[in-house]
């Protein structure tokens, strides 16, 4: 089975985008990346067209509307974009799958749609590159999958680097790690935190990044703090993850920072779930570790952090922090109102 990656993807989107794909793996930001190159690709400046950019959802997704959405024509255009958000598919039955698979080979008749099956991490389980799930399997008959997997420390710094240069500064591979050991390798977070030097780089009619910069404007990693906002949930300590939510609101004047938090959430417990999977297995620390290619300390941490958590209870959690973001994403509620319900229905 070939699997795209990020790159390859990229490619693709240059020249005339068509085909059907499913986007899976864990790093979201290459993965919303990707999604807009696929939207500009195929509508142009026409994104939110309601007849050429089609957006199914766990509110009115069915294997119909589906199909009605696939060999319906583009509306003065030569191509339409059907995108399909938040359906676990490791909660399908296999008959489901059957029946899912059997809809979007429909593509294949119908060139003018170009459809993207947008998975979270949690919500399809694709195993490895050696030993691919069955589920990805049954998928990759019908779909191009496009795998986004977590940028190891050495790409991060390329990428760092290259982020910098496209806003003309100057950034060497030093200035990249500690930008790296500071922030983080969250890309989200580190995308952000290049705009914000920058533009104070470039306000101070200078082209290159200096250690002073990122010690005088670069956000702390909050690591330590978003894993202590986990843990609480995960115990539920609710007194606890309403104190620690109540610091981030506090220090997050804008607001903006609701999604980052929910975004390293849902990674953490995206983590303790396959870990617990694997721990059910009986797998060791280290055996756990080299499947999921993570840090050895970093999986016996996680895996300390458990307890008796269940993978049920972890994917109960997971469930609630699709439903979180989904109202995130549509604005219905304030951000931090979302998050206290998360906390309030993992206590549950």
């Amino acid at each position: 089975m070939e699997i795209l990656d990020s790159v390859k993807f990229r490619a693709a989107a240059k020249q005339e985008l068509s085909g059907a794909y499913l986007f899976f793996g864990e790093e979201e930001y290459l993965k919303h990346s990707c999604l807009e190159i696929a939207r500009k690709s195929v509508l142009g400046d026409n994104i939110g067209d309601s007849f050429n950019h089609i957006r199914l959802d766990e509110e009115n997704f069915s294997c119909d509307a589906l199909e009605n959405a696939i060999i319906s024509l583009p509306v003065f255009s030569d191509k339409k974009l059907v995108e399909i958000h938040s359906i676990n598919l490791n909660s399908m039955k296999e008959k489901e799958i059957e029946e899912l698979c059997s809809t979007l080979s429909m593509t294949e008749d119908n060139p003018e749609t170009v459809l993207i099956l947008y998975a979270a991490p949690f919500e399809l389980d694709a195993g490895d590159a050696r030993r691919p799930s069955k589920l990805l399997t049954s998928l990759a008959r019908v779909l191009i999958p496009v795998g986004f997997e977590k940028q190891s420390r050495e790409k991060l710094v390329k990428w760092v680097i290259s982020h910098f240069n496209h806003n003309k500064v100057a950034c060497s591979k030093d200035m990249a790690l500690l930008l790296l050991d500071t922030c983080g390798h969250d890309m989200y977070a580190l995308s952000g935190e290049i705009e914000k030097l920058c533009a104070y780089i470039l306000q101070d009619k200078r082209n290159e990044l200096s250690a002073a910069d990122i010690s005088l404007l670069a956000t702390k990693n909050k690591e330590i703090g978003e894993y202590d906002f986990s843990n609480a949930i995960l115990q539920k300590n609710t007194e606890k993850a309403f104190y620690i939510l109540s610091k981030y609101e506090m220090e997050d004047k804008s607001g903006k920072e609701v999604n980052l938090t929910l975004g390293s959430i849902i990674r953490i417990f995206t983590s303790l779930y396959k870990i617990s999977l694997l721990d059910k297995k009986g797998m060791r620390d280290d055996e756990i570790a080299k499947e999921l290619k993570m840090n050895s300390y970093q999986c016996s941490l996680y895996r300390k952090n458990l307890g008796r958590r269940t993978p049920e209870e972890l994917e109960r959690i997971l469930l609630l922090c699709r439903e979180a973001d989904a109202q995130l994403k549509i604005g219905a509620q304030k951000g931090y109102v979302v998050l206290s319900k998360l906390i309030v229905g993992a206590a549950r």
